[in-house]
């Protein structure tokens, strides 16, 4: 007899079929169900799961005598089932454990958006520097005490959310008389602490 060296999946559909015809007192059914694993067993077929030996006690079980069973001090129906399950929850709470060990959680990044600002008055020009903070929601963070704030915050919260990617064209382009000078506009990743070390 040839053995099988790749593991089936079948445990949960013979206790399915188990139950339901033990439920439905289907002993036809029941053997055959029997014979399906008796073969599977004999021919060295493994479940993924589930002992086969087991699988096998439990449609005997399922087929057999309950009373005869007690009395050959052999582990009823019931019993055979809480140990079938016990074995199908293993696998399920060992990936449970595995994913739980293996969700890290890592400090979100942001990104540090600097502007520079120009305004040209009587053939003078100045100009001032914005920093912000653009968060992974897309929302925005003023690290500087700003004059130009107040504007900033009023702009953000009618054009969110905020894409670092596209940062130049989601600032705004003139604030209070000065407009955004082109190429100015840096971006960089950073984590949040690093902030609480910067001058701004």
């Amino acid at each position: 007899m040839s053995k099988s060296k790749n593991p089936i999946t079948i445990a949960r559909s013979i206790i399915r079929i188990g139950d339901a015809a033990r439920n439905a007192n289907d002993y036809s059914l029941l053997g055959a169900l029997h014979e399906m694993v008796e073969q599977l067993s004999q021919h060295g077929i493994k479940d993924t799961d589930v002992d086969m030996d087991l699988l096998l006690e439990y449609v005997e079980a399922a087929d057999g005598c309950d009373y005869c069973r007690a009395g050959d001090g052999k582990p009823s129906f019931e019993e055979l089932t809480t140990k079938i399950n016990q074995q199908l929850a293993r696998r399920g709470q060992a990936q449970v454990e595995a994913s739980d060990q293996s969700v890290l959680k890592f400090e979100p990044l942001v990104h540090l958006v600097t502007a520079a600002y120009a305004k040209n008055e009587d053939g003078m020009t100045s100009g001032l520097s914005i920093a912000l903070v653009v968060n992974q929601d897309g929302s925005v963070d003023l690290p500087r005490e700003h004059f130009l704030n107040a504007e900033l915050l009023d702009y953000f919260d009618e054009n969110r959310p905020v894409d670092w990617r596209h940062a130049e064209s989601d600032l705004p382009q003139r604030l209070q008389g000065y407009h955004l000078v082109a190429g100015s506009v840096e971006v960089q990743e950073i984590l949040p602490r690093e902030l609480e070390a910067m001058s701004f």
